[in-house]
Protein backbone atom coordinates (compact mmCIF):
# COMPACT_ATOMS: atom_id res chain seq x y z
CA UNK A 1 0.00 0.00 0.00
CA UNK A 2 2.89 2.67 0.96
CA UNK A 3 4.09 1.85 -3.06
CA UNK A 4 0.67 2.68 -4.23
CA UNK A 5 0.33 5.81 -2.07
CA UNK A 6 4.67 7.10 -2.99
CA UNK A 7 3.77 6.27 -6.88
CA UNK A 8 0.37 8.11 -6.78
CA UNK A 9 2.17 11.73 -4.99
CA UNK A 10 5.24 10.88 -7.28
CA UNK A 11 2.62 10.94 -10.05
CA UNK A 12 1.12 13.76 -9.34
CA UNK A 13 4.61 15.75 -8.94
CA UNK A 14 5.64 15.35 -12.03
CA UNK A 15 2.28 15.67 -14.15
CA UNK A 16 2.30 18.77 -12.00
CA UNK A 17 5.32 20.29 -13.14
CA UNK A 18 4.59 19.42 -16.35
CA UNK A 19 1.66 21.47 -16.44
CA UNK A 20 3.53 24.47 -14.77
CA UNK A 21 6.24 23.55 -18.27
CA UNK A 22 3.55 24.22 -20.65
CA UNK A 23 2.03 27.06 -18.50
CA UNK A 24 5.09 29.37 -18.32
CA UNK A 25 7.54 28.75 -20.69
CA UNK A 26 6.36 25.84 -22.66
CA UNK A 27 9.48 23.50 -22.74
CA UNK A 28 7.86 20.53 -25.05
CA UNK A 29 10.43 17.71 -24.77
CA UNK A 30 10.56 18.15 -20.87
CA UNK A 31 7.01 18.65 -20.47
CA UNK A 32 5.95 15.13 -22.19
CA UNK A 33 8.81 13.25 -20.69
CA UNK A 34 7.13 14.53 -17.06
CA UNK A 35 4.18 13.69 -18.44
CA UNK A 36 5.32 10.24 -19.36
CA UNK A 37 6.95 9.40 -16.24
CA UNK A 38 3.53 10.40 -14.41
CA UNK A 39 1.85 7.95 -16.73
CA UNK A 40 3.79 5.30 -15.49
CA UNK A 41 3.36 5.82 -11.86
CA UNK A 42 -0.54 6.37 -12.59
CA UNK A 43 -0.27 3.11 -14.96
CA UNK A 44 1.19 1.26 -12.09
CA UNK A 45 -1.19 2.59 -9.61
CA UNK A 46 -4.23 1.27 -11.79
CA UNK A 47 -2.47 -1.84 -12.55
CA UNK A 48 -2.74 -2.54 -8.86
CA UNK A 49 -6.29 -2.11 -8.21
CA UNK A 50 -7.57 -4.06 -11.35
CA UNK A 51 -9.00 -7.59 -10.91
CA UNK A 52 -6.87 -10.26 -10.82
CA UNK A 53 -8.89 -11.93 -14.17
CA UNK A 54 -7.44 -8.98 -15.63
CA UNK A 55 -3.71 -9.28 -14.86
CA UNK A 56 -2.98 -12.81 -16.86
CA UNK A 57 -0.71 -10.81 -19.11
CA UNK A 58 0.77 -8.15 -17.23
CA UNK A 59 3.04 -6.45 -20.00
CA UNK A 60 0.60 -6.01 -22.26
CA UNK A 61 -1.92 -4.59 -19.19
CA UNK A 62 0.44 -2.22 -18.13
CA UNK A 63 1.21 -0.99 -21.31
CA UNK A 64 -2.59 -0.09 -22.01
CA UNK A 65 -2.85 1.64 -19.08
CA UNK A 66 0.10 3.25 -19.91
CA UNK A 67 -0.94 4.32 -23.72
CA UNK A 68 -4.43 5.97 -22.37
CA UNK A 69 -2.93 7.60 -19.58
CA UNK A 70 -0.40 8.85 -21.78
CA UNK A 71 -2.86 10.32 -24.43
CA UNK A 72 -4.88 12.31 -22.27
CA UNK A 73 -3.25 14.43 -19.88
CA UNK A 74 -3.90 16.04 -16.89
CA UNK A 75 -7.46 16.09 -16.22
CA UNK A 76 -7.63 12.52 -18.36
CA UNK A 77 -5.22 11.02 -16.28
CA UNK A 78 -7.68 11.23 -12.86
CA UNK A 79 -11.10 10.36 -15.44
CA UNK A 80 -8.91 7.33 -16.80
CA UNK A 81 -7.62 5.60 -12.87
CA UNK A 82 -11.13 6.14 -11.72
CA UNK A 83 -13.32 5.55 -14.24
CA UNK A 84 -11.53 2.57 -15.97
CA UNK A 85 -10.78 0.69 -12.46
CA UNK A 86 -13.94 1.33 -11.55
CA UNK A 87 -15.35 -0.48 -14.27
CA UNK A 88 -13.73 -2.95 -14.33
CA UNK A 89 -14.24 -4.07 -10.31
CA UNK A 90 -17.33 -3.00 -10.95
CA UNK A 91 -19.23 -4.12 -14.14
CA UNK A 92 -22.81 -3.96 -14.72
CA UNK A 93 -24.97 -7.07 -14.75
CA UNK A 94 -27.13 -8.00 -17.08
CA UNK A 95 -30.36 -8.58 -16.12
CA UNK A 96 -32.37 -9.19 -18.82
CA UNK A 97 -31.23 -12.33 -19.93
CA UNK A 98 -34.00 -14.82 -20.93
CA UNK A 99 -34.27 -18.16 -19.86
CA UNK A 100 -36.10 -20.46 -21.72
CA UNK A 101 -37.75 -23.27 -19.56
CA UNK A 102 -38.07 -26.69 -21.78
CA UNK A 103 -39.58 -30.02 -20.21
CA UNK A 104 -37.39 -33.03 -19.77
CA UNK A 105 -37.87 -35.55 -22.84
CA UNK A 106 -39.54 -38.85 -21.79
CA UNK A 107 -37.21 -42.01 -22.72
CA UNK A 108 -38.27 -44.04 -25.57
CA UNK A 109 -39.05 -47.64 -24.20
CA UNK A 110 -37.14 -49.09 -27.16
CA UNK A 111 -34.21 -47.72 -28.79
CA UNK A 112 -34.65 -45.63 -31.97
CA UNK A 113 -32.19 -46.42 -34.39
CA UNK A 114 -29.33 -49.06 -34.10
CA UNK A 115 -26.03 -47.92 -35.54
CA UNK A 116 -23.21 -50.80 -36.89
CA UNK A 117 -20.67 -49.42 -34.22
CA UNK A 118 -23.15 -50.02 -31.19
CA UNK A 119 -22.25 -47.36 -28.47
CA UNK A 120 -25.22 -49.10 -26.01
CA UNK A 121 -25.09 -51.67 -23.48
CA UNK A 122 -25.69 -55.53 -24.19
CA UNK A 123 -28.66 -55.32 -21.80
CA UNK A 124 -30.38 -52.44 -24.00
CA UNK A 125 -29.90 -55.28 -27.31
CA UNK A 126 -31.11 -57.94 -24.97
CA UNK A 127 -34.00 -56.09 -24.29
CA UNK A 128 -34.49 -55.16 -27.85
CA UNK A 129 -35.01 -58.75 -28.83
CA UNK A 130 -36.78 -59.40 -26.18
CA UNK A 131 -39.37 -56.86 -26.52
CA UNK A 132 -39.94 -55.35 -29.95
CA UNK A 133 -42.61 -56.00 -32.17
CA UNK A 134 -40.51 -54.53 -35.07
CA UNK A 135 -38.31 -57.44 -36.45
CA UNK A 136 -35.93 -55.04 -38.39
CA UNK A 137 -34.90 -53.71 -35.23
CA UNK A 138 -34.64 -57.45 -33.73
CA UNK A 139 -32.56 -57.72 -36.83
CA UNK A 140 -30.44 -54.66 -36.40
CA UNK A 141 -29.62 -55.83 -32.81
CA UNK A 142 -28.51 -58.90 -33.98
CA UNK A 143 -25.77 -57.21 -36.47
CA UNK A 144 -25.07 -54.72 -33.83
CA UNK A 145 -23.77 -57.92 -32.02
CA UNK A 146 -21.74 -58.74 -34.40
CA UNK A 147 -19.14 -55.80 -34.09
CA UNK A 148 -19.39 -56.62 -30.43
CA UNK A 149 -16.62 -58.64 -28.65
CA UNK A 150 -17.33 -62.50 -28.30
CA UNK A 151 -17.82 -62.55 -24.50
CA UNK A 152 -20.27 -59.58 -25.45
CA UNK A 153 -22.14 -61.01 -28.54
CA UNK A 154 -22.77 -64.50 -27.90
CA UNK A 155 -25.24 -64.14 -25.04
CA UNK A 156 -27.29 -61.62 -27.49
CA UNK A 157 -26.89 -64.43 -30.33
CA UNK A 158 -27.72 -67.19 -28.41
CA UNK A 159 -31.17 -65.35 -27.12
CA UNK A 160 -31.43 -64.53 -30.51
CA UNK A 161 -31.55 -67.92 -31.80
CA UNK A 162 -35.11 -68.29 -29.81
CA UNK A 163 -36.85 -65.57 -32.29
CA UNK A 164 -39.84 -66.20 -34.09
CA UNK A 165 -38.35 -65.02 -37.52
CA UNK A 166 -36.64 -67.40 -39.27
CA UNK A 167 -34.18 -64.77 -40.95
CA UNK A 168 -32.89 -63.23 -36.92
CA UNK A 169 -32.74 -66.92 -36.00
CA UNK A 170 -30.44 -67.62 -39.47
CA UNK A 171 -28.33 -64.80 -39.00
CA UNK A 172 -27.66 -65.62 -35.45
CA UNK A 173 -26.52 -69.48 -35.83
CA UNK A 174 -24.23 -68.32 -39.18
CA UNK A 175 -22.77 -65.38 -36.86
CA UNK A 176 -22.07 -68.45 -33.94
CA UNK A 177 -21.07 -71.23 -35.94
CA UNK A 178 -18.61 -68.58 -37.48
CA UNK A 179 -17.27 -67.70 -34.79
CA UNK A 180 -16.70 -71.28 -33.49
CA UNK A 181 -15.35 -72.57 -36.94
CA UNK A 182 -12.50 -69.50 -36.45
CA UNK A 183 -12.11 -71.29 -32.77
CA UNK A 184 -11.82 -74.92 -34.65
CA UNK A 185 -9.18 -73.52 -37.20
CA UNK A 186 -7.16 -72.27 -34.39
CA UNK A 187 -7.10 -75.30 -32.52
CA UNK A 188 -6.37 -77.72 -35.18
CA UNK A 189 -3.34 -75.52 -36.15
CA UNK A 190 -2.09 -75.74 -32.81
CA UNK A 191 -2.54 -79.24 -32.40
CA UNK A 192 -0.50 -79.88 -35.42
CA UNK A 193 2.31 -77.42 -34.27
CA UNK A 194 2.52 -79.62 -31.01
CA UNK A 195 2.71 -82.61 -32.90
CA UNK A 196 5.86 -81.40 -34.59
CA UNK A 197 7.41 -79.42 -32.12
CA UNK A 198 9.53 -81.31 -29.09
CA UNK A 199 11.65 -78.54 -27.82
CA UNK A 200 10.94 -77.06 -24.41
CA UNK A 201 9.89 -74.03 -23.40
CA UNK A 202 8.52 -73.68 -27.00
CA UNK A 203 5.98 -76.84 -26.76
CA UNK A 204 4.74 -76.06 -23.46
CA UNK A 205 3.84 -72.35 -24.35
CA UNK A 206 1.86 -73.70 -27.27
CA UNK A 207 0.36 -76.36 -24.95
CA UNK A 208 -0.69 -73.55 -22.79
CA UNK A 209 -2.58 -71.34 -25.73
CA UNK A 210 -3.91 -74.90 -26.55
CA UNK A 211 -5.56 -75.16 -23.72
CA UNK A 212 -6.73 -71.58 -23.69
CA UNK A 213 -8.81 -72.28 -27.01
CA UNK A 214 -10.27 -74.94 -25.08
CA UNK A 215 -11.29 -73.19 -22.67
CA UNK A 216 -12.45 -70.50 -24.71
CA UNK A 217 -15.00 -72.75 -26.44
CA UNK A 218 -16.37 -73.52 -23.01
CA UNK A 219 -15.96 -69.71 -21.30
CA UNK A 220 -17.97 -68.34 -24.10
CA UNK A 221 -20.55 -70.79 -24.05
CA UNK A 222 -20.27 -72.40 -27.76
CA UNK A 223 -19.88 -75.89 -25.65
CA UNK A 224 -22.59 -77.25 -23.91
CA UNK A 225 -23.33 -80.48 -22.30
CA UNK A 226 -20.86 -83.42 -22.70
CA UNK A 227 -19.19 -81.17 -25.37
CA UNK A 228 -18.13 -78.80 -22.40
CA UNK A 229 -16.95 -80.93 -20.23
CA UNK A 230 -14.53 -82.85 -22.76
CA UNK A 231 -13.40 -79.53 -23.59
CA UNK A 232 -12.22 -78.52 -20.04
CA UNK A 233 -10.67 -81.88 -19.61
CA UNK A 234 -8.52 -81.41 -22.52
CA UNK A 235 -7.63 -77.95 -21.04
CA UNK A 236 -6.88 -79.26 -17.90
CA UNK A 237 -4.64 -81.75 -19.59
CA UNK A 238 -2.95 -79.63 -21.91
CA UNK A 239 -2.04 -77.10 -19.09
CA UNK A 240 -0.68 -79.52 -16.54
CA UNK A 241 1.46 -80.96 -19.13
CA UNK A 242 2.40 -77.07 -19.68
CA UNK A 243 3.26 -76.55 -16.02
CA UNK A 244 5.55 -79.62 -16.03
CA UNK A 245 8.30 -77.59 -17.73
CA UNK A 246 7.08 -74.18 -17.57
CA UNK A 247 5.63 -73.07 -13.87
CA UNK A 248 3.78 -69.58 -14.10
CA UNK A 249 1.63 -68.30 -11.37
CA UNK A 250 -0.98 -67.66 -14.18
CA UNK A 251 -0.97 -71.28 -15.56
CA UNK A 252 -1.68 -71.99 -11.75
CA UNK A 253 -5.09 -69.70 -11.75
CA UNK A 254 -6.10 -71.25 -15.12
CA UNK A 255 -6.24 -74.70 -13.88
CA UNK A 256 -8.02 -73.17 -10.61
CA UNK A 257 -10.31 -72.07 -13.02
CA UNK A 258 -10.63 -75.07 -15.34
CA UNK A 259 -11.49 -77.38 -11.85
CA UNK A 260 -13.54 -74.99 -10.52
CA UNK A 261 -15.98 -74.99 -14.39
CA UNK A 262 -15.57 -78.66 -13.88
CA UNK A 263 -16.81 -78.89 -10.15
CA UNK A 264 -13.47 -80.01 -8.36
CA UNK A 265 -13.55 -77.00 -5.89
CA UNK A 266 -11.06 -78.83 -3.65
CA UNK A 267 -8.08 -79.20 -6.18
CA UNK A 268 -9.22 -75.55 -7.45
CA UNK A 269 -8.17 -74.22 -4.10
CA UNK A 270 -4.71 -76.20 -3.96
CA UNK A 271 -4.01 -74.05 -7.71
CA UNK A 272 -5.27 -70.73 -6.67
CA UNK A 273 -2.90 -71.12 -3.67
CA UNK A 274 0.14 -72.15 -5.66
CA UNK A 275 -0.47 -69.51 -7.07
CA UNK A 276 -0.02 -67.42 -4.84
CA UNK A 277 2.72 -68.95 -3.43
CA UNK A 278 4.07 -68.80 -6.83
CA UNK A 279 4.19 -64.69 -6.58
CA UNK A 280 0.92 -64.27 -7.91
CA UNK A 281 -0.59 -61.05 -6.52
CA UNK A 282 -3.85 -61.81 -3.84
CA UNK A 283 -5.77 -59.21 -5.70
CA UNK A 284 -5.72 -61.68 -8.63
CA UNK A 285 -6.28 -64.70 -6.60
CA UNK A 286 -9.12 -63.89 -4.13
CA UNK A 287 -11.86 -63.13 -6.09
CA UNK A 288 -11.75 -66.75 -7.45
CA UNK A 289 -11.05 -68.03 -3.94
CA UNK A 290 -14.13 -66.37 -3.21
CA UNK A 291 -16.14 -68.49 -5.56
CA UNK A 292 -14.42 -71.92 -4.50
CA UNK A 293 -15.57 -71.23 -1.16
CA UNK A 294 -18.92 -70.44 -1.95
CA UNK A 295 -19.14 -73.57 -4.09
CA UNK A 296 -18.01 -75.37 -1.03
CA UNK A 297 -20.83 -73.61 1.05
CA UNK A 298 -18.13 -71.91 3.07
CA UNK A 299 -20.11 -68.33 3.52
CA UNK A 300 -17.59 -67.09 5.99
CA UNK A 301 -14.63 -67.63 3.94
CA UNK A 302 -16.18 -66.48 1.07
CA UNK A 303 -16.67 -63.04 2.83
CA UNK A 304 -12.98 -62.95 4.18
CA UNK A 305 -11.73 -63.12 1.07
CA UNK A 306 -14.03 -60.48 -0.54
CA UNK A 307 -13.20 -58.17 2.24
CA UNK A 308 -9.81 -58.50 1.80
CA UNK A 309 -9.78 -58.22 -1.69
CA UNK A 310 -9.02 -54.33 -2.09
CA UNK A 311 -12.26 -51.91 -3.23
CA UNK A 312 -12.99 -52.40 -6.66
CA UNK A 313 -14.37 -49.39 -9.11
CA UNK A 314 -17.85 -48.60 -8.40
CA UNK A 315 -19.98 -50.41 -11.04
CA UNK A 316 -18.08 -53.25 -11.12
CA UNK A 317 -19.84 -56.95 -10.50
CA UNK A 318 -17.37 -57.28 -7.75
CA UNK A 319 -17.97 -54.52 -6.28
CA UNK A 320 -21.36 -55.60 -6.22
CA UNK A 321 -20.08 -58.51 -4.32
CA UNK A 322 -18.12 -56.82 -2.15
CA UNK A 323 -20.82 -54.06 -1.07
CA UNK A 324 -23.37 -57.74 -0.92
CA UNK A 325 -20.95 -59.46 1.83
CA UNK A 326 -20.18 -56.41 3.24
CA UNK A 327 -23.91 -55.64 4.27
CA UNK A 328 -24.34 -59.64 5.60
Amino acid sequence: MIIIIVAAILGCICQYFALMEVLETPNWFLAILLHAIASIFFAIVSYVFIPKKYKTTPYSSLLLMFLLLFTLPVLGIIGVVVALTFALCKPLKNDEIEIEEHKIPELPFEARAISANPTYSIGGLKAILKHSNEPNKRLSAVMAARHMSDSQAIPILKLALKDLEDDIRLLAYSTLDGKETKLNEKISLYQQEIAITTKQPKLSNLQKQLAELYWELSYLGLAQGALRKYVLEKAEVLALQSVEHVTTPATFIFLGRISLALDKYEIAHEYLLKATESGMARRHVLPYKAEVAFCMNKFDDCKRYLNELPMQPKGSELRHLQEYWHEQ
